[in-house]
């Protein structure tokens, strides 16, 4: 039995969902709400202790972190390999999901200030997110939040994000010579950073891969928003009537 907890617009929950897709793996969904801080409930924390997603359950055992967790996936299940036989190849790949990881601070910062925390303040007073940031177990996510709803992430801040972005790109830019993947073949490297991209698209900033500025990252888009796996894991639907305790799973199906 294969089980995500995940949010729809959760770019790590996209990576993950994108993977099930390209390996045809049947899964049941077990819908965290982020907007109403699921991920804060005294439940979620003791299967996610950092209170995030996504997780993956497989027959009772959870994976944490969206790249461990595609890593699992592909080696755990048939199908199309995610990451390359050869070890050079497997390192380079990791070598980029890191990359990638290391470049996450810029979206953060990008998505809480002109995503995220616009469509909390229609749900919640401020006074209400400043608790709930307070909860949060993670110490980045945790100042993250705080800061963003004193409103002290600045323009500044968020050009110094803009450029962090740009030097990303660059250097895909020069890893996709030949291309047309990140490595030899479409890969966990691939799947890694397409949510990132679909991100920045959603917030208008797809001016980094226009064609006469970065020809082989705007091949690249093109290629991988044509995958079925692509979007299928973008256009998944907000479940906010659901969630995890109306499918019944509990902490207590999980094994150590």
């Amino acid at each position: 039995m294969v089980e995500l907890y995940h949010f729809w617009s959760s770019v790590c929950s996209v990576r993950v969902r994108m993977a099930l897709e390209e390996k045809n793996i049947s899964w049941t969904s077990r819908y965290i709400d982020l907007f109403k801080f699921d991920q804060l409930r005294p439940e979620y924390l003791e299967i996610s202790p950092e209170g995030v997603v996504p997780v993956l359950v497989h027959n009772g055992h959870a994976i944490h972190e969206s790249e461990i967790i595609n890593e699992y996936i592909d080696a755990a299940f048939p199908g199309p390999r995610l990451v390359p036989q050869d070890p050079l190849q497997a390192a380079r790949m990791r070598e980029f999901v890191k990359t990638c990881n290391d470049g996450f601070d810029a979206i953060v910062k990008l998505t809480m200030v002109k995503y995220i925390l616009p469509k909390l303040r229609k749900r919640w007073g401020d006074d209400v997110l400043r608790e709930q940031a307070a909860r949060r177990p993670s110490k980045y996510l945790r100042d993250m939040h705080s800061r963003a709803v004193r409103g002290e992430i600045s323009e500044a801040e968020l050009s110094e994000s803009r450029a962090d972005i740009e030097h990303l790109l660059d250097r895909l830019e020069a890893t996709l010579d030949p291309g047309p993947w990140i490595v030899d073949q479409f890969s966990l490297a691939d799947i890694s950073l397409a949510p990132f991209m679909f991100r920045l698209a959603a917030l208008g900033q797809d001016q980094f891969w226009s064609s006469s500025r970065r020809p082989r990252v705007n091949a690249w888009y093109a290629a991988i928003s044509a995958r079925p796996s692509f979007n299928v894991a973008v256009s998944w639907p907000d479940e906010s009537g659901g969630g995890y305790e109306e499918v019944g799973l509990t902490t207590q199906s999980l094994k150590t």
